[in-house]
């Protein structure tokens, strides 16, 4: 794979799943990885560990992404690091727990959007103010296909933040591609990652994955795979667009 002019990338949610593969993926194009952990330690460790296997420089920063104070420090000591950030991959979130609507709680419905939305918009805001200046860089949010089915399996509250950060998306493509600065998100699928661990039971994986028109679930590598293309030049003529990546669901 071409190497990407090493590009510095930041990550939330790399200690498992799509973030993690994406650090991966991302290191073996040449990228130089921070990986934004809060509690999964271990899991930053073994994201670390892959991405220097593949020949990368990982710096591991540990924040809780829905707190200001801990976001700027986050940004603050990544551009200390590494000088600029080019790519900024929004993927910490979360479905908190699953619960029917009229079970859902004030506390439940906001957490959910402080882990899926509000971090965002907190590491987004953090990160452009480093790329205006500079007149270049790629945010990519990794959203869901649940923003558009409405949150089958008592998951409105998680697929309404999910619709938020879709709206966030397109937003903020519009306003900032004036200064170089290209924003997209990417829908994932039914994907089997740590999420599906703690969200699904198997009998509600078996359930699905015979509805997929690809004939299986996807994986973290096959979100990977498209956050590596919107953060190279193939997608410098994309902006504001939701890619869905879930084999025809």
């Amino acid at each position: 794979m071409k190497k990407q002019s090493e590009q510095v990338v930041l990550i939330t949610g790399a200690s498992s799943g799509i973030g993690q593969a994406s650090a991966k993926l991302l290191a073996e194009t040449g990228a130089k990885i921070i990986a934004c952990y809060h509690s999964n330690k271990d899991g930053a460790e073994e994201t670390k560990r892959i991405v220097e296997n593949a020949g990368g420089e990982c710096l591991l920063v540990k924040a809780d992404v829905t707190n200001k104070e801990q976001v700027i420090d986050m940004v603050n000591h990544s551009v200390e690091a590494f000088g600029y950030i080019d790519v900024l991959v929004n993927n910490a979130g979360a479905a908190i727990k699953r619960s029917s609507f009229l079970e859902i709680d004030e506390d439940l419905w906001q957490k959910t959007y402080d882990v899926n939305v509000k971090s965002m918009f907190l590491v987004s805001q953090a990160v452009l103010k480093h790329m205006v200046p500079r007149k270049s860089g790629k945010v990519i949010n990794i959203s869901s296909i649940a923003a558009r089915l409405g949150g089958p399996g008592e998951s409105i509250h998680y697929a309404s933040a999910k619709g938020a950060v879709d709206t966030l998306t397109v937003g903020l493509s519009k306003e900032f591609a004036p200064h170089g600065i290209l924003v997209n998100g990417i829908a994932p699928g039914f994907i089997l990652t740590p999420f599906q661990d703690k969200y699904s039971t198997q009998e509600r994986i078996d359930k699905i994955v015979p509805t997929i028109p690809i004939g299986r679930a996807g994986s973290a590598e096959d979100i990977a795979k498209v956050v590596v293309f919107l953060a190279s030049d193939s997608a410098n003529y994309m902006m504001g667009q939701i890619v869905t990546v879930s084999g025809g669901r």
